[in-house]
């Protein structure tokens, strides 16, 4: 399998949609959140020669489709011992100093991976997945459709007489905030309302993204550092019209809805509220799993219902 550097791999290109890969390819083995916020990523287990077929799982490997939320696929991953190549190089399987040494040698700007064990080509969007021992490979090659940048994880301390907001109830505002956040606040503001906490630059969805663990709260900024996405996860404890949120069953939250004629779409591991804006996201789309994040955004998806549009009944809307 030669990789295609910002384009992508065979059967699967960056900026296709999530449905025009699954109509190409077949329904994933599995789809989930790798983070309680994240968007789904879908795994497809691969034999050798094929792509998603579902055969020879005992020969296979795993290739990782990543999502935006728009459901525009924008990273790849696939895991040893995938017969992946670059320029015809070998990525996986061998010495990890070789394979760096030859790609140096046809001119790639190799440089070690910050904050992670591995090597990334910063200009080609591609990571090296690194092991603890560099006889024993690479244990992935990832690819975006972006130049890998430098920016390496900001650890930030309280604000100096701040007061950080502890995890406890919050309602959601609708189409405005979770809580005491709102959607276009200042982020030097959120950062003396919230606490402590690690900053990043995501790969979609924002300039700048704060994850404050007491808070139990992700929120992502755009250029002028003001939020466009608040997501709560636990330990946060989050409520909308007297239905509990976040750490319950998917289906029984569902049920409380109903039960007070609230409208939502059902989708794949998700209800989304459209009349309030954010949705309720589960790990895997399974009705008996918890809930592990609610998340509401500036940005409109294509697709979602307006606030009060006309629609036969509440609930579920088709």
């Amino acid at each position: 399998m030669e990789i295609l550097p910002r384009v992508g791999v065979p059967g699967a290109r960056f900026g296709q949609t999530r449905a025009s890969v699954r109509a190409a390819r077949g329904a994933p083995d599995s789809a989930f959140r790798r983070a309680a916020d994240a968007t789904l990523t879908d795994m497809y287990v691969t034999a050798a020669g094929g792509h998603g077929d579902g055969e020879g799982r005992g020969d296979g490997f795993f290739e990782f489709l990543e999502y935006d939320d728009a459901g525009v696929l924008h990273a790849v991953e696939v895991a040893s011992p995938a017969p992946v190549t670059l320029d015809g190089i070998v990525l996986l399987g061998r010495p990890e100093a070789e394979v760096v040494a030859e790609l140096r040698g046809l001119g790639h700007e190799v440089k070690a991976a910050r904050d992670a064990e591995g090597w990334a080509l910063p200009a080609l969007g591609v990571v090296l997945g690194g092991t603890a021992q560099d006889a024993d490979g690479f244990e992935s090659v990832r690819l975006r459709s972006t130049a890998v940048d430098d920016d390496a994880f900001e650890f930030f301390e309280p604000a100096d007489g701040s007061h950080p907001v502890a995890a406890g109830p919050a309602e959601v505002v609708a189409h405005r905030g979770i809580g005491p956040v709102r959607l276009g606040s200042a982020r030097a503001d959120m950062r003396r309302l919230l606490g402590g906490g690690i900053g990043s630059v995501p790969e979609f969805g924002g300039a700048g993204q704060d994850n404050f663990f007491e808070a139990g709260a992700v929120l992502t900024y755009d250029a002028d550092e003001t939020v466009v996405r608040i997501a709560f996860t636990r330990p946060a404890s989050v409520g909308h019209g007297g239905v509990p949120l976040l750490g319950r069953q998917m289906g029984d939250v569902r049920a409380d809805a109903l039960a007070r004629r609230m409208r939502f779409v059902e989708r794949e591991a998700e209800l989304f509220f459209p009349d309030a804006g954010f949705g309720v996201l589960t790990a895997r789309d399974a009705p008996d799993l918890p809930t592990t994040a609610v998340v509401l955004s500036a940005a409109r998806r294509a697709g979602d219902p307006a606030p009060g549009e006309h629609t036969e009944g509440t609930g579920l809307l088709r």
